[in-house]
């Protein structure tokens, strides 16, 4: 049985509502947004600012904590001043990261629209993340997330990924995210191919370097390149499927983390989790 679970939260008002949201859902699995992710994050976070965070943590249930990188992040990209951006706002993620204690820092690795060479791509994203890991501190992890696949979109295949994690120095600190949404939208087919995502999954990260997982529906068919979450149950994949992706022991000690569209209000989030809260049980 999944050990932690939980959902995507606001910091609204502040980093430590985001545990009060925590408490008020009853989950022990977090994850944030530390500044708007449609925004530059450009300064590193002034010291004390996350005392109250974790004050309010240390007096909760929260067990797993992870942040979301910015969207604007683009690993692959040939754009020199966009990629010394992106390395600066990652950087800073993690060493806040590290500050609480928190257990990863998820990011898309970004698009090849502007870069026709895909593995100059890989290894230009290998390389500033290695840069990334040098800056920053050293309890601090990154979590390369599986993509929807739209476009040029890097990491909608497990193997692209894998590709540039096979060209990092520091390895160490970097592993893997995956999203159910995203990738029945690049084609994993949750319903009928079950044992031989999980089989793939394995031979290709291996489960030990798994460390976050985004349990969303999908609104959209199977292999659509389209990233549309749909609340649990409600979507194309559906209950039946990711039933059965919950009951999987290799999935125990993963967090589990919700990022549906019922997330945003907190009364429906209440229902959402609690549907969860009924997969993993069940």
């Amino acid at each position: 049985m999944v050990k932690f679970y939980g959902a995507h939260v606001s910091v609204a008002g502040g980093f430590e509502n985001a545990i009060a949201n925590a408490r008020e859902l009853g989950v022990n699995a977090i994850q944030v947004h530390p500044s708007p992710p449609q925004r530059w994050n450009s300064k590193p976070y002034p010291e004390g600012y996350e005392k109250n965070f974790i004050d309010a943590r240390e007096a909760s249930e929260v067990k797993r904590v992870f942040f979301h990188a910015i969207y604007l992040v683009n690993l692959v990209t040939p754009d020199s001043l966009k990629l010394e951006k992106a390395k600066q706002s990652l950087t800073h993620y993690l060493n806040l990261s590290a500050r609480i204690g928190g257990d990863g820092v998820v990011v898309h690795v970004g698009s090849l629209k502007d870069e026709p060479d895909d593995m100059k791509g890989y290894k230009r994203a290998a390389k500033a993340i290695d840069e990334i890991l040098k800056e920053s501190d050293p309890k601090s992890r990154l979590i390369l997330e599986v993509a929807a696949g739209a476009g040029k979109v890097v990491g909608s295949q497990l193997l692209e990924l894998r590709t540039i994690y096979d060209h990092l120095s520091d390895r160490d600190r970097v592993g893997y995210g995956l999203d159910t949404q995203h990738m029945w939208a690049s084609g994993y087919d949750w319903q009928n191919n079950l044992d031989g995502i999980m089989e793939d999954i394995e031979s290709t990260f291996s489960f030990d370097k798994v460390w976050c997982i985004h349990l969303n529906d999908s609104k959209t068919e199977l292999a659509s390149k389209k990233d549309r979450h749909e609340n649990l149950g409600d979507g194309l994949i559906g209950e039946t499927a990711l039933r059965a992706f919950l009951s999987r022991s290799e999935l125990t000690d993963i967090p589990v983390i919700l990022e549906t569209p019922a997330l945003k209000d907190i009364e429906s989030a209440k229902g959402e989790v609690q549907r969860l809260r009924e997969y993993i049980e069940g």
